[in-house]
């Protein structure tokens, strides 16, 4: 794993974007959120100073360590904040943003870019929505913005797509533990009325990448054969994926929406499998989050999902209904391979925790004494 980005000697102060906080969680909102936290529970850090800039009206996590501060005027957009409001919160520090999203022309920044799904896969998103990001992110490469992504593959996978070398992309994955703080919620089956009943969980965000079409395409193949049933988590972002259509067509699939942490720990600790056959990850958080609950994974075999899921995973060809209803057919018939895969999954997610990733990035962000006078190296933090 090659992790050559180097900040530290520059700066002390270290400015978080908090955009994060006043947006549903979802995605890399979720990963802003335990960032954040783990960071805070690492405690106070004698090399960085960090300061969580937040919109007014938000709901940043609850912190002890990490200083909060709600900045602007209440009702500007969300963008307007971002672009117009933010940099100027942070002008004394560096700023690290950490959803991809980032201003335009903070004058010191860092920037998580998860993925380069707008390059591979422009087609999911809405034409503003990748127009915008794709100049966003050719920028900080013009501009040598120091870069951080989560995956070995979204390294080389950037790297490519904006001419960058890879060594000056700083791979610090997710943690999949953050579930373990949250106690599950059994009564939550008996209300959606699957209290009982064999299910598959699947989680869908509207995104073509979800491959959602191709799911309930296989479990229409695999409901022919067997009493079983599909619960689909998570509510459709119009504004980035745009519309598609998402009718089931059969009483078996159920469509839960957005659900609570405690919820979705009971749905995903009381499923059959977790069905993932992503025709594009950056990382794959999903998969680790039902391995954290005791649920075996059905993955896609492209992209990030094998270097996060390992041996933890039963995996399918996203390309392929038949494929995909073959594994979910294997993982229900045979209660031998769940339970390899439960214990291969649990062996999984011990590698990737929070704090070992915050101790990472605190690492890569941390001054060191000077061994002279200061100067900016080659390219700086100007972005």
């Amino acid at each position: 794993m090659a992790t050559h980005t180097d900040l530290r000697g520059r700066h002390r102060t270290v400015y978080l974007n908090g955009k994060f906080a006043a947006r549903p969680i979802s995605g890399v909102e979720r990963v802003a959120t335990e960032r954040v936290r783990s960071l805070d529970r690492l405690g106070p850090s004698p090399a960085v100073r960090w300061v969580l800039l937040c919109p007014p009206g938000s709901s940043p996590p609850r912190l002890q360590h990490i200083q909060i501060r709600h900045v602007g005027v209440p009702g500007l957009p969300l963008h307007l904040w971002e672009q117009l409001v933010l940099p100027w919160a942070a002008r004394a520090g560096l700023l690290l943003n950490l959803t991809g999203s980032a201003p335009y022309l903070a004058r010191s920044q860092a920037c998580f870019i998860h993925d380069a799904a707008v390059f591979d896969v422009p087609a999911v998103y809405t034409v503003l929505f990748r127009g915008w990001y794709r100049h966003l992110f050719r920028r900080h490469a013009r501009r040598k913005t120091p870069l951080f992504t989560v995956s070995a593959f979204s390294q080389q996978r950037l790297s490519a797509s904006l001419g960058t070398p890879v060594h000056r992309i700083t791979v610090v994955p997710n943690g999949g533990d953050h579930l373990d703080a949250h106690a599950a919620d059994p009564p939550a089956l008996q209300s959606l009325g699957i209290e009982g009943l064999p299910y598959f969980i699947a989680l869908s965000n509207g995104s073509r990448a979800k491959n959602l079409a191709g799911i309930v395409q296989a479990f229409a193949r695999v409901a022919t054969r067997h009493p079983v049933h599909l619960v689909i988590v998570g509510q459709p972002n119009h504004r980035v994926f745009g519309r598609i259509a998402q009718d089931a067509g059969t009483a078996q699939v159920i469509h839960v929406g957005r659900v609570s942490d405690g919820v979705l720990k009971a749905l995903m600790g009381d499923a059959v499998a977790l069905v993932f056959p992503s025709l594009y990850e950056g990382f794959g958080l999903p998969a680790l989050e039902a391995m954290s609950c005791g649920c075996p994974v059905v993955a896609s075999n492209v992209a990030a999902l094998p270097e996060v899921c390992g041996p933890a995973a039963l995996y399918a060809d996203p390309d392929s209904v038949a494929d995909i209803a073959q594994a979910m057919e294997q993982v229900l018939v045979d209660p031998d391979l769940r339970q390899r895969l439960r214990a291969a999954g649990h062996r999984r997610v011990a590698a990737f925790r929070w704090e070992d990733s915050a101790r990472l990035l605190l690492d890569r962000l941390g001054p060191r004494p000077p061994e002279g006078p200061l100067a900016p190296a080659a390219g700086g933090l100007h972005g």
